[in-house]
């Protein structure tokens, strides 16, 4: 199950966001709880700052408790994410799509941290992924 909560002002293409969301997690991890939230610069610079020790807003954050109740939560900053769109000279819904796709797979137990196979796959995936949401 995956609640979409959006704290911000900003209008999202909501449909795609489930769409994708739904996609990776169904192949990727089956039935689990997932929280994912739209926050302000604001938000994700506290919670980076809070749980990474850096001060600095980010596009996306996500944190896996493997719970039944909730086995994680994604936070999201549309306002970072649409500077980076602006900064990679991607569409703002593309870039929204991939850092979602991202966040995913990390709940998922991917990792790229470690410059090795399983982060070449998981990069593969997720360009996969997006291929196959951002023209259904």
């Amino acid at each position: 199950m995956v609640r979409v909560i959006n704290k911000t002002r900003r209008k999202l293409p909501m449909k795609k966001i489930k769409k994708a969301i739904r996609k990776v997690l169904e192949n990727e991890l089956k039935d689990a709880k997932i929280n994912v939230v739209f926050v302000g610069e604001r938000r994700i610079r506290a919670l980076n700052k809070n749980y990474r020790s850096i001060d600095a807003p980010t596009d996306v954050l996500t944190f896996v408790y493997k719970d039944e109740d909730l086995y994680a939560e994604i936070y999201v900053c549309p306002a970072v994410v649409e500077k980076n769109a602006t900064k990679y000279k991607e569409p703002f819904q593309r870039e929204l799509l991939r850092v979602l796709i991202h966040a995913c797979l990390h709940v998922a137990g991917y990792d790229h941290e470690l410059k090795d196979i399983k982060s070449k796959e998981m990069f593969e995936k997720q360009e996969r992924y997006l291929r196959e949401v951002d023209f259904e």
